[in-house]
């Protein structure tokens, strides 16, 4: 698919927010609450400094109508991959407007609090709490969910010890981890050579311990929970890891999505979809630590080191 001319974009840009149910007023404060009789009440500002935000807020709907337009990856998706991505890095405020856009897309409650609690595995759970307050206050502004009155919550403990290992051994079968490919004879992938598993050392007993309640927490307890599928949760994923740039982590759950035949092509538009949200510079690591993991896989081959290729890149 090829980059959209200022009109198409605008037009897609259009009808992507109005699937999403965003407004184009997103230049002020939803955290202090201003109304628009605040915002027309205050101070005028200057021709050109009314101007100047409006070309930065033409430039943000950029990521309307250039990225959520493209047809590689459908809204649901993308409204999965924005609300782990806002979510690890807790902006509060812009995932409220993305977990409102993922009811209007008719995604349930249920799996907006399963996405979240994917994303905090990654991100751990502090984020993760904070995503489910802000989620909490939009269910309750929008009526799904009655407003608290203090009372205590108490926990429930989804899986015994014996449940929680066998869905860890069958989620690690499932996803093919640390393998390219499914199966016991699927070639073992080679860590990403400036993480800290190229060091290779054996483990402290504590570090094996704390490895097997990770393990078995994020693959056994969340991993294999029936909700959302394995797409959705490894696409959840990698986005929580290229927010957060855990680049060991991240060539490791690329690798998963491969195994899951999530396409190199899906996951480019992923990352694609969290540089919109987390900078042009996250999305440049995360595709330098995919091409390390597609070369490992025969996806690419390795470039000629004399071939410019900046130039090739930068034509429109």
């Amino acid at each position: 698919m090829g980059l959209l001319n200022t009109d198409e974009r605008s037009a897609a840009e259009k009808l992507v927010r109005e699937a999403l149910g965003i407004d184009r007023v997103g230049a002020y404060s939803r955290q202090q609450g201003n109304s628009q009789e605040q915002i027309n009440s205050a101070p005028e500002c200057s021709d050109a400094l009314l101007n100047m935000e409006r070309e930065i807020l033409g430039a943000q709907f950029y990521a309307l109508g250039e990225v959520w337009s493209r047809p590689a990856l459908d809204l649901k998706t993308r409204c999965f991959i924005t609300i782990a991505a806002v979510g690890a890095l807790t902006r509060s405020d812009q995932l409220k407007v993305y977990v409102n856009a993922a009811l209007n897309l008719g995604i349930p409650p249920e799996d907006i609090l399963e996405a979240l609690m994917q994303m905090g595995v990654y991100s751990g759970v502090a984020a993760a709490n904070i995503g489910m307050d802000v989620a909490r206050d939009v269910f309750t502004e929008r009526g799904l969910r009655k407003p608290g009155n203090g009372t205590e919550l108490t926990p429930k403990i989804p899986m015994t010890s014996e449940e929680r290992y066998e869905a860890f051994l069958r989620v690690g079968r499932d996803l093919g981890i640390g393998r390219i490919g499914r199966g016991p004879n699927a070639k073992l992938l080679k860590p990403l050579q400036t993480g800290p598993w190229s060091i290779l050392a054996k483990d402290l007993p504590l570090e094996w311990e704390v490895g097997q309640i990770n393990g078995q927490y994020g693959y056994g307890e969340i991993w294999g929970r029936p909700a959302l599928g394995y797409r959705i949760r490894s696409l959840v994923t990698v986005a929580t890891l290229q927010a957060l740039n855990q680049n060991d982590q991240l060539h490791f759950h690329l690798n998963n999505a491969l195994n899951l035949e999530i396409t190199p092509d899906e996951l480019h538009e992923a990352m694609l979809q969290v540089g919109a949200y987390c900078g042009g510079s996250g999305w440049r690591n995360a595709t330098n630590v995919a091409r390390d993991l597609f070369l490992q896989r025969g996806i690419v081959q390795p470039a000629d080191p004399t071939a410019a290729t900046w130039d090739k890149a930068a034509k429109p």
